[in-house]
This record gives structure tokens, sequence and C-alpha cells, in this order.
């Protein structure tokens, strides 16, 4: 796949400090966000539709390359400049998954609710439907058998650019290597793969990351 070369890189391993750092990612992140609705607005229906079925139909295949039985599947609901993945989510609880998505809470924590698309949901400030229900804790999605997880972009490496908040930086690294490398998937655009981001040693790496194009597998760090 090709890469974003465009330039954004500065990290720890070059010297930069922790300040140089969270300035290059918000830098990063402000030109990112903008581009996202312009990207959508450009496309029109029928783009979108189309770029719809593209992230459908990797979702599905990869999932079905994951989980071999109905399970439960850790994702997300996007808001409108991100990835258009609600009807693979649809399709998948259809098949018989179970699809768990994050509420916010108080302390900058995620809780898990469970996400029916039979329902209507109530929406967050952002205009995300939210679930209501039980709400589970991070080993809810520790333990589920696939997690979709949102970001800004990813570098060749894996490392991801969230969305400033710390929450999934958080409860990465709870992961074993195993449910790392072989169930969870970072899902962006296909220009948000950079050959290089900012980012900090507590930054989440994922090792699959998921566009339109289809799978990219990041380098092993070394």
């Amino acid at each position: 796949m090709h890469l974003n070369t465009t330039p954004a890189t500065s990290n720890s391993d070059t010297g930069a400090s922790a300040d140089d750092i969270s300035l290059d990612k918000d830098i990063l992140r402000s030109q990112i966000r903008p581009r996202r609705l312009t990207a959508r607005s450009h496309r029109g229906e029928q783009g979108q539709q189309q770029m719809q079925e593209l992230f459908t139909a990797h979702i599905l295949e990869a999932v079905a390359q994951r989980v071999h039985s109905p399970g439960t599947i850790a994702a997300y609901l996007p808001t409108k400049s991100e990835p258009p993945i609600v009807e693979a989510l649809t399709r998948l609880h259809k098949d018989g998954h179970r699809i768990l998505v994050p509420v916010v809470r108080p302390g900058r924590k995620l809780a898990w609710v469970h996400w029916d698309p039979t329902v209507e949901h109530p929406l967050s400030p952002m205009g995300i439907p939210e679930p209501e229900g039980e709400e589970q804790d991070t080993q809810a999605f520790i333990d589920a058998d696939l997690r979709l997880i949102p970001a800004l972009a990813f570098d060749a490496g894996g490392h991801r650019l969230g969305q400033g908040g710390g929450y999934y930086d958080r409860i990465i690294p709870l992961l074993s290597d195993q449910q790392l490398t072989g169930r969870s998937i970072g899902i962006v655009f296909s220009d948000e793969i950079y050959e290089a981001i900012p980012y900090d040693q507590w930054d989440a790496i994922l090792p699959v990351i998921l566009t339109e194009r289809g799978i990219f597998l990041a380098h092993q760090q070394g």
C-alpha cells in the first residue's frame, strides 16, 4: 500500500521534547480533521456509498478470517467524518455477533455497552448514537473476540494517533501480544497511513490496520 509521505515526523527517537511531540501531534490532528470533512463533501452521496461498501467488504472479510463463529466485537460508532463502518457493524450484528461500543464516562474512561442497530439510541454531544444499557468495564474490551479501533492516523510501524483524549492508549497496552496481533484492527482511510508520525513512547501500536483498500500490516518494531 502506498504510504502518505507528507512530512509529519518528530518523535522521541529523534530527541524531540515532549512539548514538541505534543505540538506536532496537535498540528497533524488539525490537518486531518478538516481534510476528512472536505473529502467526504467531495465524495458526494455516491462516493460515500462506495466508500461504505469498501469498508464493509474488508471488515466482513477480516472478521470472517479471525472469528469463526458468532462472538463479541468491540467496535465504535463513527462520526460523519470517520470511515463509514456502521453498515459493517449492522451486518455483523445480523450474522449473530454481539457488538459492544464505547460510551465516555468521567475520568476519561470508557464503558462498553451492547449496540443493537434496530434500536434508536440518544445522541451524544458529538452527534453519535450512544446506547443505553448495562455498562461493562475495560475487561469487556480485553475479552472481546475482535476489536475495531478508531484513529486519526498511523505510521508504517503501527504507531497510532488518536483524538488526543488518551482513552485507547490506556487500554490497548492491557492486551496480550496474541490479542493485539491477531484480534485488534485499527481503522483509518488509506491516506492516513504515513511513513512516520509524531509519537510518544507510551502511544499504542497496532500491527494490523484496515482501510478502504484492505489490510495493511505494520512493520515490526525492533
